[in-house]
């Protein structure tokens, strides 16, 4: 299972073998590793090396190194890889129409998945994300922050992290867009709307109705920020 590794960095080549075992599922979390001196030994390594290969690994979640207690595998997170990734502060209109277009992409794809995987747990979090857009109406909040959970919650009822994860970090480099567009009078009150209409697809598991409603959904943000002239500002 182990290669003996022979480079200037071997430890980066020990991380790197760990995690693609992990992800393999070849190391499972929660396995304990062998000793460092029994690694060294199957790495064709020095015990230096498979210990700044360890401290690698624990700086990035994959592996927890106890006292006394050996290194015990930890679970691969793709979200925590991509809440990790560092984003530009500002995006120049090139880039931002590129976003704006991988978000539409990303969302049609989410919401398809969601009509077919989505079960009664998912549904009940998409429907209180509705009620508290609701809420947020009825006290005169601004509705960003119900309206983030809304499109989280159908991420997340894919059940797939790789879209979970990238549906959110697109929200969070869109978020003054977000803001913007929502301060349109009427807008949230729009918003609740088309958004219950999807959930309303997604709870009949109508995968080509939710298709073309957050289509439409899509199209009405970007005809909002035709008419602010956002492409122009920051999103």
């Amino acid at each position: 299972m182990f290669q003996n590794v022979k480079s200037i960095r071997i430890s980066d080549q020990i991380a790197t073998q760990i995690r693609h075992l992990l992800l393999e599922g070849k190391l499972k979390p929660g396995e304990r590793l062998p000793t460092e001196s029994e690694l060294a030994e199957k790495f064709g390594a020095s015990r230096a090396s498979v210990r700044e290969a360890l401290s690698a690994l624990e700086s990035e979640g994959l592996v927890e190194r106890r006292k006394n207690g050996g290194t015990i595998l930890r679970r691969f997170s793709l979200n925590r890889v991509l809440s990790d990734v560092e984003f530009p502060r500002k995006l120049d209109r090139e880039l931002f129409f590129d976003l704006v277009e991988a978000r539409e992409m990303l969302e049609i794809q989410i919401v398809e998945l969601a009509s077919k995987r989505a079960d009664r747990m998912e549904l009940n979090r998409i429907e209180r994300a509705l009620e508290v857009m609701q809420e947020d109406i009825s006290m005169n909040r601004n509705g960003i922050e119900s309206d983030i959970l809304f499109h989280q919650c159908l991420a997340a009822a894919t059940k797939n992290q790789i879209l979970t994860g990238l549906s959110r970090s697109i929200g969070h480099m869109m978020q003054k867009t977000r803001a913007r567009t929502l301060e349109v009078p009427g807008r949230l009150e729009e918003c609740l709307q088309e958004h219950r209409a999807i959930y309303e697809a997604l709870a009949s598991h109508d995968a080509e109705l939710a298709r073309r409603l957050i289509k439409a959904h899509l199209a009405q943000v970007r005809l909002i920020m035709d008419e602010l002239d956002l492409e122009k500002g920051e999103p």
